[in-house]
């Protein structure tokens, strides 16, 4: 077993001439300590072996925040979508209703509002430090703002997937395993030719993960039963070309339920079939624009509150600025019967419903054992 460090402030602050205090303050990275004075604590305690105790520092974190001695903000929220200028978007609500919630559960305030579309990055370092704030959220599909990795003495969560290269420690829907979830629940409904379309802006944030675990489960079922999956659509300005390619592409494969990431799917379909008599349709991403439907509910609040989860655990280990290797934590989500998939006639296999997250291992063992 690991052994606590017999080693405490009083005598750190002994060997560098300074109180305790300032140890303590030193050791929690304060910005009102110097930068002199922090490397010469910090060499210290290395030279000494002073380990901190995580359930001691824990309470008197808990502590500080009862007394109201720690900063007025602890925490803070850099989705764009509720500053200036930006629409607010429903889905992210609830993303940002789970952060919200457990920061004020672990004690922590939250600040909300902060408008950094034109901040330089120093800039923006000032502004947080100015209001004690140690660690950020930034929900990656809407931060607008300055390069985050210069924030060396922030703690950064990401919620959501991104293409980008800078390390930051991410919570994430486990889109690989949501797939599989859905397509087991299709299976189990009795659909036997299961297509797949994506937007190319939701191929690119999740840097085809959806795809790539559509391409896996097809191997569940017969070749002559395999849809070609239809991706890399442009929703929006050229609307209707995205909805003449799908049309198409529905005419030539005759798919009996399809599995989707955005919501105009459901208006296409219904001009061509009867949904969900002839044609079930299922989302991967449940969202405010999908109500009725059924799909995958990704859990967004639990996403918000594990993002807090593990930015308080870097905040109490003092771990700021860029992580050498960035932690992701990805979270599977759960299935949702809704109006445009059919009914069960029968009660499902319990091995689909309520769902293990390892649907394919009977196809697994039959091919491969």
């Amino acid at each position: 077993m690991a052994k606590v460090s017999t080693v405490n402030l009083r005598e750190i602050a002994a060997q560098a001439g300074v109180s305790h205090i300032t140890v303590s303050r030193a050791l929690r990275d304060v910005p009102n300590v110097s930068a002199e004075t922090k490397a010469k604590v910090r060499e210290v305690a290395e030279r000494m072996g002073y380990k901190p105790n995580p359930l001691v520092g824990a309470y008197a974190a808990q502590i500080r925040r009862s007394k109201g001695t720690s900063p007025a903000c602890n925490l803070a929220w850099l989705g764009s979508e509720l500053t200036p200028g930006h629409k607010d978007f429903a889905w992210i609500r609830p993303y940002r209703e789970g952060v919200a919630a457990r920061a004020k559960e672990l004690g922590f305030a939250l600040e909300q509002r902060l408008d950094v579309e034109k901040l330089s990055s120093r800039r923006l370092a000032s502004l947080l430090s100015a209001r004690g704030i140690r660690g950020v959220v930034v929900p990656h599909v809407l931060y607008v703002g300055p390069e985050l990795s210069k924030l060396d003495s922030v703690a950064r969560v990401g919620i959501g997937p991104t293409p980008s290269a800078i390390p930051m420690h991410t919570v994430t829907p486990d889109h690989f395993t949501n797939m599989t979830t859905a397509f087991s629940h299709l299976l189990a409904l009795g659909y036997q030719r299961i297509g797949f379309c994506e937007h190319l802006y939701g191929t690119t944030i999740n840097q085809g993960t959806l795809w790539g675990s559509f391409l896996f489960n097809q191997q569940r079922v017969a070749k002559k039963q395999r849809v070609p999956p239809l991706t890399g659509l442009h929703v929006g300005s050229t609307h209707k070309k995205a909805e003449s390619r799908f049309r198409t592409w529905f005419q030539k494969e005759k798919p009996d339920a399809i599995l989707c990431t955005f919501a105009h799917v459901r208006d296409w379909l219904t001009r061509e079939t009867r949904v969900p008599e002839d044609t079930g349709l299922a989302h991967l991403v449940l969202a405010d624009d999908t109500p009725g439907w059924s799909g995958i509910d990704v859990m967004p609040r639990q996403l918000g509150s594990a993002a807090v989860d593990l930015l308080a655990a870097h905040i109490q280990r003092n771990e700021y600025g860029s992580p050498e290797i960035p932690k992701l934590m990805r979270i599977p989500g759960i299935w949702r019967d809704g109006d445009s998939t059919l009914k069960p006639d029968r009660d499902l296999n319990p091995d689909v419903d309520p769902p293990s997250h390892n649907h394919s291992y009977d196809w697994f063992e039959a091919n491969f054992s």
